[in-house]
């Protein structure tokens, strides 16, 4: 029984450091701006070189205003003075089907990373975060996912950003 053990902490350790999201702090709002914040909308684009459907991007913006609207209701209130738009400029978005997982079966990650910029209305940049989500799974350890599960982390570390 002994040798199972180890199994077990190496499977919880992978579990653990198999999905991970991080909201850079470099250009954050601060605390002052997070409680005068009134968005007047969310977009979305991809930077140069990434590939990612439309459907996607809408269903990100979408759930990105969902869950900030549950989070802080206020934000979206209409005819606030100086409502800045939150744009998301995606810079990655891999949804798992890379070649990695012709080397060996299950490897694969999904990742999700993206410049979160808040924009006045003349165009100038008032804060920038980047939020990074990715899961990675491998070998024979039996973790999967999907872009969907990893975009749901990616809303919720959005979201976040305006607390």
């Amino acid at each position: 029984m002994r040798s199972f053990e180890p199994t077990v902490v190496i499977v919880c350790a992978l579990l653990l450091a198999s999905c991970t999201t991080d909201a850079g702090s470099a250009g954050t709002l601060t605390p002052e701006q997070k409680k005068s914040l009134h968005l007047a909308g969310v977009t979305a684009e991809t930077a140069r070189n990434v590939t990612m459907d439309k459907e996607a991007l809408e269903r990100i913006v979408q759930r990105v205003k969902s869950d900030i609207m549950a989070e802080s209701p206020e934000v979206f209130a209409p005819g606030a003075p100086s409502p800045l738009t939150m744009k998301l400029v995606f810079t990655q978005y891999d949804n798992g089907a890379a070649a990695q997982r012709q080397e060996r079966r299950s490897v694969g990650v999904v990742r999700i990373d993206a410049d979160v910029l808040f924009v006045d209305a003349g165009g100038g940049t008032v804060g920038r975060t980047h939020v990074a989500t990715h899961f990675g799974s491998g070998g024979d350890v039996g973790l999967t996912t999907n872009i969907l599960n990893v975009e749901a982390d990616f809303e919720m570390a959005v979201a976040r950003l305006l607390r």
